[in-house]
């Protein structure tokens, strides 16, 4: 997952002049003059960064269903991640691995780095889970339309993202500029909408608190009908993130760090994150 810290550096200023091959715009579209910045955080001098819990017993937690979730960037020079040591040593249950996004160079880092990592994963007896990046307004300007182009995206990349499998996460952490909440909402919806609709599963959203305070302040509480994969760090809040809006607290899965210290991963910082629940009940969640 793209760190929540680093997007003033990346995001801000992605130029896009055309989609890639695994989804042509509409000819109608006429994006050829867009270029995509996001208005999500504040533009000041960032404060300090205080690093969280390296693990999962440094977080607090005991007998858990252990995840992380994986990109480019756990590759650095490209290097291989041990998927037999994650299962082996890490006791890991899932890998969540980015499987499309929104733009042009994220998207091409996903089409090469998740039918790897996917199929080393499942060699391993691991479950799988795909997520997109969300970059609304990209593939087409009408919402709607956009919005289900990039589902279309998300669904083909993930490779259906099929029981057995995690079902597909919507990484939602944008709002382009000159959009409002409201017509963000609209195009969450939409893509959700699309996603189910192509998998016949109910996507996850994947969130941190900001965003969903803005979608409360939007009146979508309709969203709780979909599984929460919240992000939310910090080692004080124990094993219990207590997001308590919208969802009212029923998040599925948690991600707590993005700095877990996993030697099978050649990055330096791994997010990690757990299930809210036994190993029974997350077999039942990924074969339904």
């Amino acid at each position: 997952m793209k760190r929540l810290f680093s997007f003033l550096l990346v995001l801000a200023v992605a130029n896009i002049t055309s989609a890639p091959n695994s989804q042509a715009v509409p000819a109608n579209s006429n994006i050829t003059d867009y270029k995509y910045r996001s208005c999500s955080y504040s533009t000041g001098k960032p404060g300090e960064y205080k690093p969280n819990a390296k693990s999962w017993s440094a977080q607090g937690f005991k007998d858990v269903v252990k995840g992380i979730d994986i990109s480019v960037w756990q590759h650095p020079d490209d290097k291989a991640i041990d998927f037999a040591a994650l299962k082996s040593k890490y006791d890991i249950s899932f890998v969540i691995i980015k499987a499309s996004d929104g733009g042009i160079r994220g998207n091409t880092n996903a089409l090469k780095w998740f039918p790897i990592d996917s199929k080393a994963a499942r060699e391993q007896g691991l479950v799988v889970g795909a997520y997109h990046y969300a970059l609304p307004g990209i593939l087409d300007r009408n919402t709607i339309t956009d919005a289900k182009l990039q589902a279309q995206r998300a669904v083909d990349q993930a490779q259906g993202a099929k029981v057995g499998d995690l079902p597909l996460t919507l990484d939602l952490e944008e709002l382009p500029c000159g959009w409002t909440i409201q017509r963000l909402t609209k195009w969450t919806k939409a893509f959700l909408v699309e996603a189910e609709t192509l998998t016949g599963r109910t996507p996850i959203i994947y969130s941190n608190g900001k965003f969903i305070g803005r979608f409360l302040d939007a009146g979508a509480t309709d969203l709780s009908r979909y599984p929460l994969w919240l992000a939310r760090w910090g080692p004080k809040l124990g094993t219990d993130p207590n997001e308590a809006r919208i969802w009212n607290n029923n998040w599925t899965i948690w991600q707590f760090t993005a700095d877990g210290q996993i030697s099978a991963v050649p990055s330096s910082a791994t997010d990690l994150n757990v299930f809210n629940g036994t190993e029974l009940e997350f077999q039942e969640f990924v074969n339904r």
